[in-house]
C-alpha cells in the first residue's frame, strides 16, 4: 500500500500508513526493505514540519529512528546531498519533542 501511494506521488500518505503500523519482523531483509521504503517516503514529503505537527509522540519516535536510518542509507547517494532532507526532519522532530526523541531512537533497535 505504501509503495502504491508513493508511485502516485502521495509520499505523506505512504509515510503516514507506514508509521501508524510499523514493521515488527525479526527478518533483517524485511526490515531493510521497509526502512528503504519509509526513507524514500520521508525524502519525498514536501513539508516535514507539518507532517510532524500532525504526528503523536510514538510516531515522532518512529520518525526519528528512520531519520537516522535515512542518513545512513543516503550518505553515499549523490555525495550525501539527500541527507539534508533528513537533517530537516531531525531539526523539526527535536523542535517538537525535545532531545528525548534522539535518546529514544538510539536505544530502540527495532528498525
Amino acid at each position: 500500500a505504501c509503495k502504491q501511494s508513493m508511485q502516485s506521488g502521495d509520499y505523506a500518505g505512504a509515510l503516514r500508513k507506514a508509521i501508524e503500523n510499523p514493521i515488527s519482523s525479526k527478518d533483517q531483509k524485511v526490515k531493510d526493505l521497509a526502512a528503504k521504503n519509509i526513507c524514500e517516503a520521508m525524502a519525498g514529503v514536501s513539508n516535514a514540519a507539518k507532517f510532524i505537527e500532525e504526528s503523536d509522540d510514538a510516531e515522532c519516535d518512529t520518525l526519528m529512528k528512520y531519520t537516522f536510518k535515512g542518513m545512513d542509507i543516503y550518505r553515499d547517494v549523490n555525495k550525501g546531498k539527500n541527507c539534508s532532507k533528513f537533517l530537516k526532519w531531525h531539526e523539526e522532530l527535536v523542535k517538537k519533542c525535545g532531545l528525548g526523541v534522539i535518546m529514544r531512537a538510539m536505544v530502540d533497535k527495532k528498525c
